[in-house]
């Protein structure tokens, strides 16, 4: 065991000791009021910067300039009221069917065991990949003429979307959509709990960063998840790889937004890097 790896297990074992270690707690219970803390914390700041327009020097980073200026109380509070929905009446008891159901078929790993970084790290990524794959198929599935009006369409409400409006989704949507993929990579990896939770953080991260409405310097692009809620049938996949493959970025490449799709190491806008002349 290296020196950060052993840091950092006795800081989970340390946290673990104030919070407890029954596992049904644990992965059921506290792993899900973090995970939508973290949404609703984070989420909270951006949609407040939108109702205030403030801080000002922050709008040059919208990804849709001049919308939601400020953006219409109304429209947040149906945001507010189906986001948590979604995540009271079917998040909290898919997590726990999850969690059991998992038991049945394999044994859960120690919640005070922290992996070496080699397994980590191919958990990680093979997380990722299928979370990518499940997303983009069954995102492509809600685009079709049977699932888009009944189902999909109150997403799409939003063409300039705005933090939070990830969750904004039909009830079947978010089952399928957002709970199902999240958690098939650790069932099948057989992921520990610590890395579980480093995973639902990337995930809450990410669906956050590709629906604010910004991009700000040093984190991730919502140039291509925005395009799709302008354009709709664009960039279905988190990370383009599967749109490259099925060519459903095609429009995408040859637009300013896709020379504008990349992290940004300096504090310049997306749009004063690559201006529209």
């Amino acid at each position: 065991m290296t020196i950060s790896q052993n840091i950092v297990e006795r800081s989970w074992n340390a946290l673990l000791d104030v919070i407890g270690d029954d596992p049904d707690m644990l992965y059921v219970w506290y792993l899900t009021f973090y995970i939508y803390g973290l949404y609703w914390t984070v989420g909270g700041l951006f949609l407040t910067m939108d109702l205030t327009n403030r801080p000002k020097f922050m709008r040059k980073y919208k990804t849709q300039p001049g919308t939601h200026e400020p953006l219409e109380w109304a429209r947040v509070k149906r945001l507010i009221k189906t986001v948590a929905f979604n995540q009271i009446v079917l998040g909290f008891p898919m997590s726990y069917v999850i969690y059991h159901a998992s038991k049945r078929f394999y044994s859960m790993p120690d919640v005070r065991v922290v992996p070496s970084l080699g397994i980590f790290l191919r958990d990680i990524i093979i997380c990722l990949l299928v979370w990518d794959a499940a997303l983009y198929y069954i995102h492509r599935m809600f685009h079709s003429r049977h699932f888009y009006q009944r189902f999909h369409k109150l997403h799409h409400e939003w063409r300039a979307p705005v933090a939070m409006t990830g969750m904004y989704v039909s009830p079947l949507e978010f089952a399928i959509s957002a709970m199902l993929p999240l958690y098939l990579g650790p069932a099948i990896m057989h992921c520990c709990l610590f890395t579980t939770t480093i995973w639902l953080t990337i995930v809450v991260w990410d669906n956050l960063g590709d629906h604010t409405g910004y991009h700000l310097p040093f984190l991730g692009s919502s140039e291509a998840h925005d395009y799709h809620h302008l354009n709709f049938n664009q960039c279905y996949g988190n990370f383009g790889l599967l749109d490259r493959l099925h060519g459903t970025n095609d429009e995408f490449r040859k637009r300013k937004e896709y020379q504008r799709h990349r992290r940004i190491f300096g504090f310049e806008s997306a749009r004063e890097l690559v201006p529209e002349k």
